[in-house]
């Protein structure tokens, strides 16, 4: 497979071609506009310049961590005006995935506080817990990790108080051949400054899947569930014509894959040059790359020569 070309390095009539193939993006957010540490400087102009030219913007995050409110306000003080409507998380996608199976039933959940308000105000019964110090004695684990409640899906995303208790009871409720199991977020490994990172959900959801013999709906980046909602719910006919942008390999590279989509790595987050270059499986490797999306509205002719 080519080597993913970066997009200042086209000639005029690759740039115009490449900026004439979409109609719309998708984009990830953590990484690509911000990080734990800064704002990616210019990035906004980028989505500015795109959305100058009639592209529709659409962002897709693995992040439910952060409520929908504050998701919208942080994007206002990079003077970006976005909807909720604009933006799918997991714990969106989720609740949109449930709805449309007509999903009736208990769920157990491993979560952030925010991820399971969202399921709580569409209506779904929650699980959670054990929240307590267990003591370290297999009576005291066994009181709070077998349950009789008829639980019909185990769904895991970020949970920064998870435990081994947590693990367990799901892996007890996974027991039951009709119960679902759904992931959000499928990272794992989190950046979170600049050559550091942290395990992330998709190790533990990996666990669930490998003692329980199951297989998980994904509902965060690559799912293909995911796509389909979003495909669906968007009314994209023609999946070539979408761009999707993001930092990772694994989830945002190789999400654009499965769906068909364009592909455009930053290397504002995640993944470093020599990272790309060194990458050799197809799946993860884009169709185009760039410094950042500032280089965006660089190439439309939107931005002065020298990046920040």
């Amino acid at each position: 497979m080519a080597k993913p070309q970066h997009i200042l390095q086209l000639s005029e009539e690759q740039r115009s071609s490449f900026v004439d193939s979409f109609d719309r993006v998708l984009s990830d957010i953590d990484g690509v506009l911000w990080t734990l540490e800064h704002s990616v400087p210019r990035a906004a102009d980028g989505y500015a310049a795109l959305q100058r030219i009639g592209k529709q913007l659409t962002f897709v995050t693995n992040n439910s961590v952060r409520t929908m409110e504050q998701c919208v306000q942080k994007f206002a003080k990079i003077g970006m005006q976005v909807r909720p409507d604009q933006i799918w998380h997991p714990a969106k996608s989720v609740v949109s995935y449930l709805q449309s199976i007509k999903f009736q039933g208990l769920i157990y959940i491993i979560a952030s506080q925010q991820f399971k308000a969202v399921l709580r105000e569409a209506g779904f019964q929650l699980l959670d817990g054990p929240n307590e110090f267990i003591e370290e004695s297999y009576v005291s684990l066994a009181q709070h990790i077998f349950g009789r409640e008829p639980v019909r899906a185990v769904i895991i995303d970020v949970d920064f108080n998870l435990t081994s208790p947590k693990l367990l009871r799901a892996h007890l409720y996974l027991r039951h051949p009709e119960c679902l199991l759904i992931e959000g977020a499928t990272d794992r490994l989190l950046p979170v400054a600049k050559g550091v990172n942290i395990i992330g959900p998709g190790a533990f959801a990996s666990i669930l899947m490998e003692a329980s013999g199951k297989t998980a709906l994904t509902l965060g980046k690559p799912g293909r569930v995911l796509g389909e909602l979003i495909v669906e719910q968007c009314k994209i006919d023609q999946p070539s014509r979408v761009l999707m942008i993001g930092d990772m390999l694994a989830q945002d590279v190789s999400f654009g894959r499965q769906c068909g989509f364009q592909t455009l790595l930053v290397l504002s987050g995640g993944c470093s040059r020599e990272q790309l270059l060194a990458e050799t499986d197809p799946q993860y490797i884009p169709d185009y790359y760039a410094d950042s999306v500032a280089d965006v509205a660089q190439l439309l002719g939107e931005a002065p020569k020298s990046r920040v």
